[in-house]
């Protein structure tokens, strides 16, 4: 009994073995085994101010378990939920005030879901962003906005952090748009500007915010994002396993 309820502590499902006549002779234990990256992915995502909350159907046991193994706190990890029981999780996320309104930095916090299994569609396709696994049902993919073809925990962060670059450049491009649309709109009320060097401006601010947006693309950027050293050449990019920060989370479990 000891024995079973250390089993069942450390998140695995016990089993019992018997022979009619003599009774059960023996016992034995089965636990999912967490993927490598779900800790430094979980961690990572904590240490980028994301908060984490895992959302499961296993009983408490087991779902703390498995949140203590990825550095999950208590309050973190909700257990025994039913498919509708995590919709309507999702839905409270997205129902408060802090994500109806954007606050007067003109930000707004958004509700990612990861998810694999059929349990999962229905939260998937309420939140902000929905993330299936490859490996996970053909309807959790159909019902996400992106799906990781390789189920590889640690492309999520990637995607999270080329997210953040693409803002940024579409930002730094609106802003220089703008500043060269506005100098020469005073130089043509100062009568300096001629037809050419208008179309120059014009021709010019194309091509150089499509070589901004472009970068996005080099090895230096993606090496950046990875947390790698630029000088190193890209073929030993070990398939972006490698990054400085992570994501984390149980294969059977799913991230908020």
């Amino acid at each position: 009994i000891e024995l079973a309820e250390k089993w069942n502590k450390e998140g695995a499902t016990v089993g019992y073995i018997g022979i009619e006549g003599s009774g059960i002779i023996g016992m034995f234990c089965v636990k999912d085994k967490i993927r490598d990256e779900a800790y430094s992915t979980v961690q990572a995502l904590l240490h980028s101010g994301i908060e984490v909350v895992m959302l499961t159907g296993d009983g408490e046991g087991a779902a703390q378990a498995v949140g203590k193994e990825i550095g999950l706190a208590q309050a973190n990890v909700q257990s025994q939920l039913l498919p509708e029981d995590k919709l309507h999780y999702i839905s409270s996320l997205k129902g408060s005030s802090d994500n109806r309104h954007a606050s007067l930095l003109g930000k707004k916090k958004l509700t990612l879901m990861v998810g694999d299994g059929v349990n999962d569609a229905p939260a998937l396709s309420v939140a902000d962003v929905g993330v299936a696994m490859g490996e996970g049902a053909s309807l959790a993919m159909e019902m996400s906005d992106v799906t990781l073809m390789d189920s590889n925990l640690s492309k999520l962060l990637f995607s999270i952090n080329m997210g953040v670059k693409v803002i940024k450049t579409v930002k730094e491009n609106i802003a220089f748009s703008m500043l060269v649309n506005l100098i020469a709109i005073v130089l043509t009320f100062m009568g300096k500007m001629t037809l050419l060097w208008a179309i120059v401006s014009d021709v010019g601010v194309m091509l150089l915010v499509t070589l901004n947006g472009m970068k996005l693309l080099s090895n230096r950027t993606i090496d950046s994002i990875e947390g790698k050293r630029t000088k190193e050449p890209s073929s030993k990019r070990n398939n972006g396993q490698k990054y400085r920060r992570t994501l984390t989370v149980d294969p059977e479990e799913e991230i908020v």
